[in-house]
């Protein structure tokens, strides 16, 4: 924050060298604007606490349910208030972005999805599932509205490759760089990491154990997009995928943080705000991140636990149940949702029945 209030946002930008897009340094540039006199901490926490009250909100007034409301302010709140997360920051237009989408609006969901993958990388792992059923939407109202939908979120995206090209580009290579087991993430690489007998922290991998994973979440994440593309513009249907395809990520991929399931957990109170069924989802997926938060760093940043045997074992056995409810949930959702083409495939896939919502 020092670097960009000092140099402004876009030589600050440059200099920090950061593996984050430039919207969260906008939003913290714009804070410190707003509150000069504060420490920076004060000021960080005031802009969490800002964005935490506007999404909660935002999503109480898409919703219109109490339950799903109040859930989804408790789920949200460890992760910015208590141990001052950045992901609350694309909280807001990500939580737009998919109300939008279910409301056939591809305008308006693309322009804040846009806006929601400024601030953080990971939403962009929803993208090949909400593409297409944005050009599905807009094609139905005529082919020109396609354009006409592309075109704010296509301005934005030159306008920001324009300013900070090539920084950019460079922040997300540097995102994909890390070659570690996994960055405190409770799953599959954490899991193989404590198995074979390494210290349950943050740790290197070899090259072709980072690239065994890759291909793993490769094989599971691009099956899902592919049946995604065969709902043919089914939005609930799409979002389900999509759900499926982030816990992929966290999953399976390696160098995967603690806090990256938050996006999954957005996306699950989306779908349960339009769907009651999709319920016990939505709060096993909360629970389990705001769990990985905890074991991690406790309620306020102290880590309740020190590396060692016993923490290994703790870690170890939350990755394996983490990973089996996956695999059981991915079962259910392809079990649950036969081919478009079939008898119970035109009755709307996963949408249909509750089996597959998981």
């Amino acid at each position: 924050m020092d670097a960009v209030a000092r140099h402004g946002l876009i030589k600050g930008y440059a200099e920090i060298g950061a593996d984050y897009p430039p919207g969260a340094a906008a939003l913290l540039l714009a804070a410190r604007r707003l509150l000069p006199a504060a420490a920076d901490l004060a000021v960080v926490k005031a802009l969490l606490a800002t964005a935490q009250l506007v999404s909660t909100l935002l999503f109480a007034a898409f919703c219109r349910r109490t339950g799903p409301s109040l859930c989804f302010v408790a789920a949200v709140a460890l992760s910015a208030s208590n141990l001052g997360y950045l992901d609350i920051l694309f909280t807001a237009p990500l939580v737009v972005a998919l109300f939008a989408a279910l409301d056939k609006r591809p305008a308006l969901s693309s322009t804040a999805f846009t806006l929601a993958c400024l601030v953080k990388w990971q939403p962009l792992i929803l993208l090949p599932f909400l593409l297409p059923l944005w050009i599905e939407q807009a094609r139905k109202v005529s082919i020109g509205h396609v354009v006409l939908a592309a075109g704010p979120a296509l301005a934005i995206c030159g306008a920001i490759a324009w300013w900070f090209w090539p920084e950019i580009w460079l922040a997300f290579g540097e995102a994909f760089a890390h070659g570690i087991w996994g960055a405190d993430a409770l799953n599959l690489p954490w899991l193989l990491q404590v198995a074979i007998g390494l210290s349950p922290q943050v740790l290197e991998a070899p090259d072709h154990a980072i690239w065994a994973l890759r291909l793993l979440f490769a094989a599971i994440y691009l099956p899902l997009v592919v049946r995604a593309l065969s709902r043919r513009g089914a939005a609930e249907d799409a979002l389900t995928y999509a759900l499926a395809g982030f816990a992929a990520y966290f999953m399976l991929a390696p160098s995967v943080h603690e806090n990256h399931l938050f996006t999954a957990m957005v996306l699950a109170f989306v779908l349960w705000a339009h769907d009651p069924s999709k319920a016990w989802p939505a709060i096993g997926i909360a629970l389990f991140a705001n769990l990985n938060l905890v074991v991690f760093y406790g309620l306020a940043g102290a880590p309740l636990f020190s590396p060692g045997p016993r923490f290994a074992l703790l870690t170890g056995a939350l990755s394996a149940v983490a990973t089996g409810a996956f695999c059981y949930g991915l079962y259910r959702l392809i079990a649950g949702s036969p081919a478009r083409d079939s008898p119970a495939g035109s009755a709307g896939g996963p949408s249909a029945t509750a089996a597959g919502n998981r």
